[in-house]
């Protein structure tokens, strides 16, 4: 479906009119690829936009609610979230489409991230997908899109003024294994081919250290990797919004 206007298109909190334009109008490579996709209802930027500009922009204590929630949605009871609260954090920022680059890699590297969580001691980035898939590795990209935001982020990360632990978080239609189980030509092979690569990565700890390497990485770096839906991103805010 394509709309008259993009504001039909974005959930836009009062005040917040100008912020939405100005992401909007952001270019790359002397293209408004935002703004030529923010009239569509396939935009995975739009959708982006509209739950995490109004996660930001919650009471602080909901917002940091609304994180842990989205935490313990992605990484389930592999971590003690008894003692992980982003109300126990310094300097909670979430931002849409902020640009990161690497300093500490032979060559430099950059990526736009969907959407990102900013603490003194954590980093999060939120890699958003609709119908689309994770891109591949191509001529002038050797890395596909997964191990490029986890290189970018783990060298951001880890040259911060205080090192901050990494955590990558893929957002999607469906769980993992459901879509893991797509199978055929076209759109259902790629979309499919997307949760068979996390998976591979999250399980071969030899073939994601290859894929990251120089960067010094932990042996247990998978475990901060987690698959997350739209739907558990939906209900979280609509509880941020509604109340608790």
């Amino acid at each position: 479906m394509k709309y008259k206007n993009y504001q039909r298109n974005h959930v836009i909190l009062p005040g917040r009119e100008q912020a939405l334009e100005t992401f909007l109008s952001a270019t790359l490579d002397g293209k408004r690829h935002k703004w030529a996709h923010g009239f569509s209802s396939n935009s995975e930027d739009a959708l982006t936009w509209s739950c995490f500009d109004v996660l930001r922009n919650l009471p602080h204590e909901k917002m940091v609610a609304a994180l842990d929630e989205i935490m313990e949605d992605t990484f389930g009871a592999e971590h003690d979230w008894e003692n992980f609260s982003f109300a126990d954090e310094r300097n909670v920022a979430i931002h849409i489409g902020k640009r990161y680059e690497t300093t500490g890699l032979p060559t430099m590297e950059s990526t736009e991230v969907d959407a990102s969580i900013e603490t003194d001691d954590k980093l999060v980035f939120i890699e958003a997908k609709l119908y689309g898939a994770a891109s591949m590795p191509g001529k002038n990209y050797p890395y596909d899109q997964i191990i490029k935001k986890m290189r970018v982020g783990l060298d951001v990360a880890r040259h911060a003024d205080k090192e901050r632990t990494f955590y990558f978080i893929f957002l999607d239609l469906a769980p993992m294994d459901m879509l893991r189980q797509l199978k055929g030509s076209g759109y259902f092979e790629k979309k499919g081919g997307s949760a068979r690569i996390f998976w591979n990565y999250q399980t071969n700890a030899s073939l994601l250290q290859e894929k990251l390497a120089p960067l010094p990485c932990k042996e247990n770096i998978a475990q901060y990797m987690g698959w997350y839906t739209w739907a558990c991103l939906f209900k979280t805010v609509l509880r941020g919004v509604v109340g608790r």
